[in-house]
């Protein structure tokens, strides 16, 4: 395998047009709170040291994926339910005939990446 195939190979933040990421904070938060899209290292350290969150907070820095599939050119994501449950040592899985599909509010460029609305999917963004 080649270094470039190399699935483990380890993502390197740069200062490049095609070094975009998510930085969301890591919990109790939910409806799009806090996530940021950023394509440098400094806009990333600023977000999570001096943002409006406590400093003992935990962050999740995601890489965005530049080129994503789009449904009538918009971003998306499908939602849905499953269990998995152990009842007297038997493994059972359950999952939901329904799920749904979020789309963002937007049509999908990667020239504005300040406008929430084109790049979540949230309801509530």
């Amino acid at each position: 395998m080649t270094e470039a195939n190399n699935p483990r190979k380890k993502t390197q933040i740069n200062d490049d047009d095609h070094n975009i990421w998510i930085v969301k904070p890591g919990e109790d938060t939910n409806q799009g709170y806090g996530i940021s899209v950023c394509q440098t290292l400094k806009e990333i350290k600023t977000i999570i040291s001096e943002g409006d969150f406590d400093h003992s907070r935990t962050f999740i820095l995601q890489k965005y994926i530049e080129k994503p599939a789009l449904y009538r050119n918009r971003k998306f994501d499908i939602r849905c339910f499953a269990m998995q449950t152990l009842v007297n040592n038997n493994l059972k899985g359950f999952v939901y005939d329904d799920g749904y599909l979020r789309t963002s509010c937007r049509p999908f460029t990667n020239k504005n990446f300040g406008n929430k609305l084109i790049h979540l999917t949230n309801d509530a963004v």
